[in-house]
């Protein structure tokens, strides 16, 4: 599908596309980089920004990703679903 008809369909441009992604190895891990995605390394973290077009607005994304992380994302999620489950026993 081409952006346009990408966007004719769903009214959205810059959608997260894993599948076209190119994985490159580094002398620190993987770097994932996206087509339409700007990636640079700062002082102790990298920057990932783009570009999303929905339903006629424009909308700026960045990330900021730490060099050397203590926990992954996955540790990170599951820390907030812990941490939303004793709310919800506390006040259920």
């Amino acid at each position: 599908m081409t952006e346009l008809q990408e966007y004719m369909t769903t009214g959205m441009l810059g959608a997260y596309h894993p599948e076209s992604a190119i994985l490159q190895q580094e002398e620190d891990g993987v770097n994932t980089i996206f087509r339409d995605t700007d990636s640079w390394r700062r002082e102790g973290h990298y920057v990932r920004e783009r570009k999303m077009l929905i339903e006629g607005k424009c909308f700026h994304i960045s990330s900021v990703f730490p060099s050397h992380p203590t926990a992954t994302p996955t540790d990170k999620m599951l820390e907030l679903i812990d941490v939303e489950l004793k709310k919800d026993t506390r006040t259920g």
